[in-house]
């Protein structure tokens, strides 16, 4: 079993929206013009997020999303059809994207599965400030947005659904400079890999992609098992070559 539920995670939403400072907050009613690219967003590029939002019971949900920024005010994000996040976003027009370099929250956010129970940590949310959407408690940023606009797009026979996000507000932690490893890009690169490998796996068409994914994960498990061995990065790639191994239906 990993050890995934951390001590921290009972005690730091006490505190942590103590650390929440009024620099960052961007409130567009409020007048202050803080940038996506104080937090690393840049035009055309995919910015890994972990994005939240209510389902229409009112129960919160989250689920790692690439991000694109189109502008300072709007990003685009690109969602399956099937997916509970675009479900989500298409009945309540609004949604928290959260930044974090915690890991564990991509993982078990992207494979419920791999939480007790099946489900997200209900202490992992709450309200946001401004929008009718969750945010998580332990990010260090979380970006406000409602829906401005929805496209049907789609390739290769698979419909997903174009979401123009405007931004409604910024809030982030004050935080100290963290140390890069290589083990966190591989591992968060291998759980994107395998959200795909999930859909596609059983599928007869795609079984060609499906192979390369896997060959990319077991390269990414590969190294980091030598560059953070006995490592949180290790123990979240252990299990998820695990479960990989059980998605496959026997034929």
């Amino acid at each position: 079993m990993l050890m995934l539920a951390k001590l921290y995670y009972a005690t730091a939403i006490f505190y942590i929206p103590l650390k929440r400072y009024a620099f960052v907050l961007l409130g567009l009613q409020a007048g202050l013009m803080a940038k996506l690219t104080d937090l690393g967003f840049s035009k055309g590029a995919i910015v890994e997020t972990i994005v939240s939002t209510y389902g229409s019971d009112g129960k919160p949900n989250a689920a790692p999303v690439g991000m694109i920024m189109q502008d300072e005010q709007h990003l685009t994000v690109d969602l399956f059809n099937s997916s509970q996040t675009c479900r989500n976003i298409k009945a309540n027009r609004y949604a928290v994207i959260n930044l974090t370099g915690d890991i564990e929250f991509f993982y078990r956010s992207a494979f419920k599965e791999a939480n007790p129970n099946g489900k997200l940590p209900a202490e992992w949310f709450q309200r946001a400030q401004l929008v009718n959407a969750p945010t998580l408690s332990l990010a260090e940023a979380s970006i406000e947005v409602s829906v401005e606009r929805l496209e049907l797009t789609g390739a290769r026979g698979i419909m997903k659904t174009r979401a123009i996000l405007k931004v409604e507000s910024i809030t982030a932690t004050s935080k100290y400079p963290q140390a890069f490893s290589r083990a966190m890009s591989l591992t968060l690169e291998a759980i994107i890999h395998a959200t795909r490998v999930k859909v596609l796996i059983n599928d007869e068409k795609p079984q060609n992609r499906v192979a390369k994914l896997l060959e990319v994960i077991s390269d990414c498990h590969q190294v980091v098992n030598r560059v953070a061995p006995n490592s949180s990065y290790s123990q979240i790639m252990d299990d998820l070559t695990q479960r990989i191994e059980g998605w496959r239906k026997p034929t």
